[in-house]
């Protein structure tokens, strides 16, 4: 069995922070229905990481990984008891092409399906999809 790229990139990403006693990492997990229309720039599924004791958090999905390859930098946009919005910025090449994919990923904790978007930079496209995450805190 082969291994993929984007099983490799998400278990570094899993395993980049070293837990202390006092750390908190919190992985969302969140699945989309695959929507075809808008080329597929909302992902099946998004990975979010947020560690509290290196104050980072990184986001990871296939089109991250095909892309560039590992997790990139995110950060959380708005935070309440029960919403949670992280946003990241993916820059891309494809065949001499270039641009700026701004995403938006909001998790709510009362149940509602998760919301995301991708914008592509420069336009007033906008392409979103509604689905659920899985939260697991180490």
């Amino acid at each position: 069995m082969r291994t993929s790229a984007f099983t490799v990139g998400l278990a570094v990403l899993l395993g980049s922070a070293p837990l202390a006693a006092v750390a908190k990492v919190t992985q969302y997990e969140c699945k989309f229905a695959q929507e075809r229309r808008g080329g597929g720039w909302v992902p099946e599924v998004v990975y979010i990481l947020v560690d509290d004791s290196a104050g980072t958090i990184e986001a990871y999905d296939p089109i991250i990984d095909a892309f560039v390859g590992n997790p990139i930098p995110a950060k959380m946009t708005g935070d309440t008891d029960v919403r949670k919005t992280f946003s990241w910025k993916l820059q891309f090449k494809n065949k001499g092409q270039g641009g700026i994919m701004d995403y938006t990923l909001t998790y709510f904790a009362d149940g509602r399906p998760a919301k995301m978007s991708a914008k592509p930079g420069g336009y007033d496209n906008r392409w979103g999809g509604e689905g659920s995450c899985s939260v697991s805190t180490k």
